[in-house]
């Protein structure tokens, strides 16, 4: 069986009024205890709602946010910690990526990490960032 990580950018395409059809198949053919997210995802959405403008949309995203549909009720017992396992894994990537000349974003390789320290396929469109990294891209493929 292989665990997947959402990367936070498919957590915003799933939560968009009309998400992608080839994402939407992909993750109708999932079973929720093969999903994860990384606790930097939570926290990425967080800053996300506090940095818009007071008004309507955002007290409709804090309502998703705290509510039973939000990301911390939906992902309960499957939210993975950036820990010393990871740690370890993202001083090896950010340090590969400078080797080569292709300096990685330290955000994305914290998602990369805690995917390879618990044995997680990355599922994101972001393929450019997590190069070199296990992915799958659900809006390019339907596989």
């Amino acid at each position: 069986m292989t665990h997947y990580l959402l990367d936070t950018n498919i957590i915003s395409h799933v939560t968009k009024p009309a998400p992608s059809a080839k994402l939407s198949a992909w993750m109708a053919g999932q079973v929720d205890e093969d999903l994860f997210i990384a606790s930097l995802t939570v926290a990425e959405i967080r800053r996300g709602l506090l940095e818009k403008p007071a008004g309507k949309k955002r007290r409709a995203l804090e309502r998703w946010f705290a509510g039973p549909e939000g990301p911390q009720a939906l992902f309960a017992g499957r939210i993975l910690p950036f820990d010393e396992a990871a740690g370890l894994v993202w001083a090896r990537l950010m340090a590969e990526g400078t080797a080569i000349g292709r300096p990685r974003n330290a955000l994305d390789t914290i998602i990369a990490a805690v995917a390879e320290a618990n044995n997680c396929v990355v599922v994101t469109d972001n393929e450019k960032d997590f190069a070199g990294v296990k992915i799958v891209n659900p809006l390019r493929t339907a596989t």
